[in-house]
């Protein structure tokens, strides 16, 4: 295991808000462990009143970072489309980190207006997927 796998592990722990992580790969093991302190946003001076208008759009947002995949399998349809209506459960796409599948969820309702990455795109912690109307 190199140096940017364990970098990349670190990453999912702390991107996911995760307390502890474990991770085997043939002869290689590894245990990451972090505490974490909760900061509201007032602490941070974030104004709660303001945030909702800073953006008139709701689009869906990547949870963690890896390789994007808009189906199943290559030789499936993607899981949804523009028009199509999601709610907060709907898997709108998967993400792939060290052979590891993640689904992604709408978590918010409406309609797909734009799809915001391509099919095996890396994506980002935090990055728009899609917008919705």
């Amino acid at each position: 295991m190199k140096i940017k796998d364990i970098t990349a592990i670190v990453k999912i722990l702390n991107h996911n808000h995760l307390s502890q992580i474990h991770f085997k790969q043939d002869e290689f093991e590894i245990d990451v462990s972090k505490e974490w302190r909760s900061t509201s946003k007032n602490d941070l001076g974030i104004d709660e009143k303001n945030e909702d208008s800073i953006s008139e759009e709701n689009y869906i947002i990547s949870s963690t970072i890896g390789t994007f995949y808009s189906s199943a399998d290559p030789d499936s349809k993607p899981f949804i489309d523009v028009g199509d209506k999601v709610n907060s459960n709907t898997v709108v796409g998967i993400v792939e980190v060290m052979k590891m599948m993640t689904n992604v969820l709408a978590n918010n309702d409406g309609k797909i207006d734009q799809i915001l990455v391509s099919n095996g795109e890396t994506i980002e912690y935090g990055q728009k997927l899609f917008r919705l109307e």
